[in-house]
C-alpha cells in the first residue's frame, strides 16, 4: 500500500523532526520544507496527495503556489505551526494529531471542493 504524501511549503524550521515523526508513525510522508522553487521541482510531484503551505509567505507566493499545485491536481490548505485559536478555521501544522486529522480531512475529502 502505498504511503499518504503532503508536500510542506515554508521557510526552514516549518517542519520540524517531531513533525516528521509523528506524520509518519501515522503512515504519512510529510515533505519538507520546501522553500524554493528549486526544492520544489526536485521533489517528485506525480505522487503528492496534498500540500501545507505556511501562511507566513507573501499574498503573490501564496497565489503562485496554489496556482501551480492546481495545475497538477494537488488539493492545498494554508497553516500556521502556531496552535490556532478557538473559533478560527485555519490549519496548524504540527504533531498534534487533532491538528494532522483536520489538515488531512481537508486534504484528501472528495467532497470538499474549496481546499485553500
Amino acid at each position: 500500500m502505498r504511503r499518504i504524501k503532503i508536500l510542506a511549503f515554508g521557510p526552514v524550521g516549518y517542519v520540524t523532526p517531531t513533525m516528521v515523526t509523528s506524520w509518519d508513525r501515522a503512515g504519512i510522508d510529510l515533505v519538507g520544507p520546501l522553500g524554493s522553487n528549486e526544492a520544489f521541482h526536485a521533489v517528485d510531484r506525480n505522487v503528492a496527495d496534498g500540500a501545507v503551505i505556511d501562511l507566513g509567505y507573501g499574498t503573490d507566493v501564496l497565489v503562485a503556489l496554489t496556482d501551480i499545485l492546481d495545475e497538477l491536481s494537488i488539493p492545498s490548505v494554508f497553516a500556521t505551526t502556531s496552535q490556532v485559536e478557538p473559533g478560527y478555521r485555519g490549519f496548524e501544522l504540527s504533531s498534534r494529531p487533532e491538528a494532522m486529522n483536520a489538515i488531512l480531512r481537508a486534504l484528501l475529502d472528495p467532497e470538499d471542493t474549496a481546499k485553500h
